[in-house]
């Protein structure tokens, strides 16, 4: 049934994501394969480009923060001790598109499910985005633990 799941998490070192926990008991449930997905914010860096001096344009390895790359690695690592048959990935893009590059690679990867991790929960752009656009598998949206329930 949920054969390939993709799961959209938040690698940001102060985020209280607690959906790795929900996501191996899914995939054990299941027996599924898991895309873990973070969408690294991206920024737009105007630079002045003076003759002689070199580009000053910063490559897409250089503005992704080291602590979401350590996020991700960390999550995938305790997935796969667990058993879980894990690929983790991190795709920089500007915070409007979020949404669409989750769309997009759970239709290149043709998973069955979208698990939105729970800061998509109430409220998001990016949760409304992915439904609106009513993709060709499930949705899931993980509850915020107890501690962030009001």
């Amino acid at each position: 049934m949920y054969n390939r799941i993709l799961v959209a998490i938040d690698a940001s070192p102060d985020s209280p994501d607690d959906s790795l926990n929900r996501t191996m008991q899914f995939a054990k449930m299941t027996g599924g394969t898991v895309h873990l997905l973070h969408v690294a914010r991206g920024h737009i860096i105007p630079t002045d480009i003076s003759a002689g001096s070199g580009l000053g344009v910063r490559t897409a390895e250089d503005d992704v923060d080291v602590r979401e790359r350590q996020v991700v690695q960390s999550a995938v690592d305790q997935l796969a001790a667990a058993g879980v048959d894990v690929r983790g990935e991190m795709i920089e893009a500007t915070a409007h598109d979020v949404a669409d590059v989750i769309l997009q690679r759970a239709k290149e990867l043709d998973v069955d499910i979208i698990v939105l991790g729970y800061q998509h929960h109430r409220g998001s752009v990016v949760a409304e985005h992915v439904l609106r656009q009513r993709p060709h598998c499930s949705i899931l949206l993980a509850r915020p633990p107890e501690s962030h329930r009001r």
